[in-house]
């Protein structure tokens, strides 16, 4: 296998911390993922949706593979490797990002998104990431400028009333 492209070093932008997540985060995720703006970004729909989604997002806080971004001390994003347990497969994983609204497109996604891959390769030795979008969010230009390409689509993944939603898998190896 050939080398894979060096993970982009993002210098942090001004004011902005980092740290593991605690589950005290889980507030701030709900509303982030509660956000009708991104509700195309998320397959949950209903509030019982929204708890389980955030409850398993935050679980990952216990082994240390979920980084939580703060401007000024207030969280304004969460980054989570959702890390596999099964020895065959804990060489990739995929993850989930979010970042507040009023804190996109600030340089605050490629921040996290760049301590992410460094905690996976470091911390966890995971040699492929992977994750899934939808066809028309404005992150697929993020996840290409780090390198991750597109693997496959499946073409009517999310029903909304009478229209699909397209899944695209992204994958980038470490």
């Amino acid at each position: 296998m050939e080398q894979p492209p060096p993970i982009p070093d993002i210098s942090p932008p001004k004011g902005l911390t980092i740290r593991y997540t605690t589950p005290q985060d889980a507030e701030w995720l709900r509303v982030w993922v509660s956000d009708p703006k991104v509700r195309d970004a998320f397959v949950m729909d209903t509030g019982s949706e929204i708890n389980d989604a955030v409850r398993r997002w935050i679980s990952f806080c216990r082994i240390r593979s979920s980084l939580t971004v703060e401007m000024n001390g207030q969280p304004v994003g969460i980054g989570t490797l959702c890390l596999q347990n099964c020895k065959r497969i804990m060489h990739q994983t995929e993850f989930s990002i979010i970042v507040g609204e009023e804190y996109r497109g600030k340089g605050i996604g490629s921040y996290l998104l760049s301590a992410l891959m460094k905690l996976a390769k470091h911390q966890f030795k995971i040699e492929l990431l992977h994750l899934q979008v939808y066809e028309d969010n404005p992150a697929i230009s993020l996840y290409k400028r780090f390198g991750f390409v597109e693997f496959g689509k499946q073409t009517h993944w999310l029903k909304d009333g009478d229209r699909y939603l397209c899944r695209v898998f992204m994958e980038r190896f470490l």
